[in-house]
């Protein structure tokens, strides 16, 4: 029998949902910052963007703190992204995942509330060491300053999750969509697929070390190639119910390099 995985951000994301929260409305800078946003659709163990199969179990609650903080070339992207859990059955988790965004241009900048996630996550099957989730649901228009999608548009996204876990070694892999409902230029895709993939290594009862590279397809038909990340980062169990994490992820193959630091706050309560 497969047992209950514990969840630490079961998101993700990172980044990946998270690295679309403005390629609706601004696309020069999520040219400029391909990976900067990772969050998120990074859903994973944060600071891991790879989603894993983990559900909360009935009447259990998570609340994650994640920030980002992207640079390149002169642009800066700082985001705090937090998700909040809610074990609906031993399998289903209900999540909601808003976001706050600082953008720094060179002589300008902006902030404000950025886009909303609205997810479900489902465990379907389970036996160890192997189990199989969906994550699926839609990113709702509620950012300030034209920092996200316009007024009244949604985009839906959807994720199947597969994780391996063998005691001190945890593998997962995502293969993903996002339905982008108005191409925010011309020519751009409205489809974009995503695929990724994580390690998880466990040093000791407090801390694990983790690795994760992901690949976006890019949002401009005139680029084939898909931009990627690399990603390593730590999470330490300071006690039970409370994770502190960091990490550092770099671009791959992308307009620009960017360079992101992330970390992160989780905290597990039951109602």
């Amino acid at each position: 029998m497969h047992r209950q995985a514990r969840s630490r951000r079961r998101h993700r994301p990172v980044h990946f949902f998270e690295s679309r929260l403005l390629a609706v409305r601004i696309l020069p800078l999520i040219l400029s910052l391909p990976l900067a946003c990772a969050a998120p659709f990074a859903f994973a163990a944060h600071p891991l963007q790879t989603e894993d199969t983990g559900t909360q179990g009935f009447a259990n609650v998570e609340i994650e703190n994640g920030f980002s903080r992207a640079s390149s070339d002169g642009t800066t992207l700082t985001t705090y992204q937090p998700q909040v859990s809610v074990g609906l059955a031993t399998t289903i988790d209900a999540i909601v995942q808003p976001s706050y965004v600082w953008q720094h241009f060179p002589g300008d900048s902006a902030s404000g509330l950025g886009d909303t996630n609205i997810d479900a996550k489902w465990r379907f099957w389970g036996s160890d060491p192997w189990s199989f989730a969906i994550r699926a649901g839609v990113l709702t228009a509620t950012s300030q300053h034209e920092l996200g999608m316009p007024r009244g548009d949604h985009s839906e996204h959807a994720l199947l999750v597969a994780t391996w876990d063998d005691t001190p070694t945890t593998v997962h892999a995502n293969i993903g969509v996002t339905y982008v409902p108005r191409a925010p230029a011309s020519p751009a895709r409205r489809v974009l697929g995503h695929v990724s993939a994580a390690v998880m290594q466990t040093i000791n009862e407090h801390l694990i070390l983790t690795v994760d590279g992901e690949l976006d397809q890019d949002p401009s038909t005139r680029r084939t190639a898909w931009p990627g990340s690399l990603l390593v980062g730590a999470i330490w169990t300071a006690r039970p119910g409370l994770d502190l994490d960091i990490g550092y992820q770099r671009s791959i193959d992308a307009t620009a390099v960017t360079q992101t630091w992330l970390a992160g706050l989780t905290y597990r309560f039951s109602l």
